[in-house]
């Protein structure tokens, strides 16, 4: 069922943030949301979770959900291990055998299982951020949440976090909303994007991408139109005025 918002109106007081979102999130794909800082790209997501109530609006398909979240900030417990950071997040399901189960197996999908006694303070930031959307996926969720999930590291470490997003996602393609500031990450790793104006927010533009997910390529010239549109978008400038 797609989920979808109609109106949608927040504002902080005397502060509007968001100003009559309109958009549709099919299920089973990922839609990255772009827009400049301090727009309200969080406050969306979290209206979607049901975390903050809006002012106005319709929303649809999102209430009585479940959502996994992902944070630029890992936020993991540092004084449980590996593993149980991620139990502690299955610990409202009944299962034993079923939470570990999803332990191992969404440890051994993000490459540490050998690191399941270690705690956070003795992994690396690439480390932790594999350990925080191990932990989102483990969670047997219907809708994924991720908050700038790959900008505290490194390139090649956020390339290589970028593809363990696209392999756990490819195992149970769930519904996702992506916030990000990087084109190029939204390019790699959506199946469309949503351009949010300055605040208060609207969507200026929805742009579909049409290259299979799994025959990109990160930074590749075969999406560098998709790319040049949105850089046009996000800056508020023509084709002309890029041009010249």
């Amino acid at each position: 069922m797609t989920m979808r918002m109609h109106e949608v109106r927040k504002s902080f007081e005397a502060l509007r943030v968001l100003d009559g979102i309109d958009a549709d999130f099919p299920e089973s794909s990922v839609t990255a949301i772009l827009g400049p800082s301090g727009c309200g790209k969080t406050t969306l997501l979290n209206i979607a979770a049901g975390l903050i109530t809006p002012d106005s609006g319709e929303i649809e398909g999102f209430p009585g959900s479940t959502f996994s979240y992902a944070f630029q900030d890992p936020r993991l417990l540092p004084w449980l291990d590996t593993k149980a950071n991620i139990l502690f997040a299955l610990s409202g399901l009944p299962d034993a055998s079923f939470r570990a189960e999803r332990a191992d197996r969404y440890l051994a999908a993000s490459g540490l299982s050998a690191f399941a006694a270690s705690k956070p303070p003795e992994l690396s930031g690439g480390m932790r951020q594999r350990l925080s959307l191990a932990r989102a996926f483990a969670f047997p969720s219907r809708v994924l949440l991720l908050d700038e999930a790959f900008s505290s590291v490194d390139l090649k470490i956020r390339i290589d976090l970028m593809d363990l997003f696209s392999r756990l996602w490819d195992e149970e393609r769930r519904t996702t909303l992506m916030v990000t500031h990087d084109i190029q990450e939204a390019v790699y790793l959506a199946d469309r994007v949503l351009v949010l104006s300055p605040r208060p927010a609207r969507v200026i533009a929805d742009i579909p991408l049409q290259t299979p997910r799994s025959s990109r390529l990160f930074g590749s010239s075969k999406e560098m139109e998709a790319e040049s549109l949105l850089y046009d978008l996000v800056l508020g400038r023509s084709g002309q005025d890029r041009a010249n």
